[in-house]
């Protein structure tokens, strides 16, 4: 067990022990009986500086909630889609793997695995995005917030730190449908927002960087370059009956170099693996042995050469870095790297879920409004069955990551 999984069952602990403590503080909203519960811890923090929206950010936040709402809908259109083609494709192709995944800071089957210190700084920035802007659109509408605090999600035990803001739900539905779905789509626009400026910012590759250049206040690709070098490619998995397994290789054995040209001339090692073809031969140098490799044709891609291995990529600090920075200001520099990385990934993808159709969250919420004013007599039907089936998907694609 690594330091991360550690630090992730500390902070479980932990949470655990204050759940003891102050559980006449908390309300405990039951989900499934003591297995599935969400706890809250109400305050006052934060609502002070919500009543901008109200003041002299109302014309912003009102158009920026506007425009949340055509992305919410556009969002949640596609991670639909992508929850279902997700789900045929487990049900049709031995090899998928599944599109859902918990993020936690612990190693497991069937996790997307965030180290500790990086998940629980993003759940914090993002949790707090998230609800800050559902507090300022509902007062730039002019809709009373009851209170905002902290709370957790727990499965027996508190797992998954989080947020809240509370805004008066008798005082919602006098509101226009325009500004409710403003209110429901803030929190998840705000993630997707928060991604976009780090984008342009910090040059995270999504678009060009002829177009980031203008905006980017550190280039964070220019610096992992300067900052580390490629040391090496872990194999980690080898497909049976692969030429990788027929050559010899192992799991663990760590590529130094391919036809000759070593892992750390970065440019030309990836000019010599790409676009190589059936049946040529390859000399792939791991562990101080070199092998002889026959490519055999990709499934997918019949032209395309393939050894049949997955990779992890092993870094090392630059010489040249150290020499300039010293170790500590090269792994502060890395530190800084990473977090702005996972920043971005949780913002995105954690904004996206909360635009799926189901239930109290963001997403259901905005479906269920529109289909029971389109559709008074037929539109809670659809919301509710529309919730199940994709509720079941979801369950579908994380028991098949736990047990896959």
């Amino acid at each position: 067990m690594d330091i991360h999984s550690i630090l992730g069952i500390i902070f479980v602990v932990v949470l655990t022990v204050l759940l003891v403590l102050y559980r006449k503080r908390l309300d405990v909203q039951k989900i499934l009986g003591p297995l599935l519960y969400f706890a809250m811890w109400r305050t006052k923090l934060g609502l002070k500086q919500m009543e901008w929206g109200k003041t002299w950010l109302r014309k912003p936040v009102r158009i920026l909630g506007y425009a949340g709402v055509v992305i919410g809908f556009l969002g949640m259109i596609l991670v639909t889609a992508e929850v279902i083609t997700a789900s045929i494709a487990l049900l049709t192709t031995p090899e998928a793997v599944p599109s859902l995944q918990p993020v936690l800071p612990i190693q497991a089957k069937g996790v997307f695995f965030v180290p500790f210190v990086y998940w629980i700084i993003s759940i914090f920035i993002i949790a707090v995005v998230h609800e800050f802007a559902h507090g300022i659109v509902a007062r730039a509408h002019d809709i009373p917030i009851k209170s905002s605090g902290f709370a957790f999600l727990g499965v027996l035990i508190p797992i998954v730190p989080a947020a809240f803001v509370e805004p008066d739900e008798k005082n919602l539905p006098k509101k226009p449908v325009g500004a409710q779905l403003s209110l429901f789509a803030a929190g998840a626009f705000a993630n997707i927002l928060t991604a976009l400026v780090l984008v342009f910012l910090f040059a995270i590759p999504l678009i060009p960087t002829a177009v980031t250049k203008y905006t980017t206040i550190y280039d964070i690709g220019a610096s992992s370059k300067e900052l580390v070098q490629l040391s090496g490619l872990e194999i980690t998995k080898i497909q049976p009956d692969s030429p990788a397994e027929k050559a010899g290789l192992l799991p663990g054995h760590i590529v130094t170099a391919f036809d000759g040209i070593n892992v750390t001339d970065t440019d030309t090692f990836v000019q010599t693996i790409t676009n190589r073809t059936p049946g040529e031969t390859v000399e792939l140098t791991a562990n101080g042995t070199t092998y002889s490799i026959v490519l055999a044709p990709d499934p997918k891609e019949p032209g395309h050469g393939i050894m049949g291995v997955n990779f992890d990529v092993k870094t090392s600090p630059n010489p040249a870095a150290l020499e300039r920075y010293g170790a500590f200001g090269v792994q502060a520099r890395l530190f800084f790297i990473n977090l702005i990385i996972w920043i971005f990934t949780l913002s995105l993808g954690i904004g996206v879920f909360n635009l799926i159709p189901i239930g109290p969250i963001d997403g259901g919420r905005m479906l269920h409004l529109v289909a029971t004013r389109w559709l008074p007599k037929r539109g809670h039907f659809l919301w509710k069955w529309t919730s199940v089936i994709l509720l079941g998907l979801i369950v579908a694609n994380l028991a098949a990551g736990w047990i896959g």
